[in-house]
């Protein structure tokens, strides 16, 4: 049994990954915050950035495995799979991660333990980290060297919506969730 967040490739051809597309939300949350470097904050907000922006784009039917998401209890979206994803893209070296100077909030620590006690087998729980103060991740250079690489291969329509991503960026998590809640479907857990 595997006990490290498994290897995301990132390739410049061929299909979108699914670590292609969270590096290009980040891409889009700070070349379209410009001057800040805003990154995106939170396990939570990504997951709700991933959920909104991919299905307008369609991405249900192209990434292969496409991101599952939860509802949790307390009407917050989780999803497993975005956690692996940002985990490996730290590995990678292409996001770095700051401590925001504030308190992780309510709904983080939620939908974390949500996704520690129903979706992460106990053996890799240590490999998935429950911080006390909200993180920040922004791109290094090399993740900003893969994402603008990617973005040159994506066809035109992709980039108009990703270029909603830094005003989604700022809305509210509630708002966010709000938005995403809908899109989760029929499926998920309850």
């Amino acid at each position: 049994m595997s006990t490290e967040v498994p290897p995301s490739p990132i390739r410049l051809t061929g299909p979108l990954t699914r670590g292609d597309f969270l590096l290009l939300l980040y891409w889009f949350a700070d070349t379209n915050a410009v001057p800040e470097t805003n990154g995106i904050r939170g396990l939570g907000r990504l997951t709700r950035l991933s959920l909104i922006l991919g299905e307008e784009m369609g991405l249900r039917q192209t990434i292969q495995p496409y991101f599952e998401y939860h509802r949790t209890p307390g009407r917050g979206i989780a999803s497993p799979e975005v956690w692996d994803e940002l985990l490996a893209l730290r590995a990678y070296q292409v996001l770095r991660t700051f401590d925001a100077d504030e308190p992780l909030p309510t709904e983080e620590i939620e939908e974390r333990r949500y996704l520690l006690e129903h979706h992460i087998p106990a053996h890799e729980r240590g490999h998935y980290p429950l911080p006390a103060f909200l993180e920040r991740d922004v791109l290094t250079n090399k993740g900003t060297f893969f994402a603008a690489k990617r973005e040159d291969q994506t066809i035109q329509r992709w980039i108009e919506i990703y270029k909603s991503t830094a005003e989604l960026n700022r809305l509210p998590l509630s708002d966010l969730t709000a938005r995403a809640l809908p899109l989760v479907g029929a499926h998920a857990t309850r």
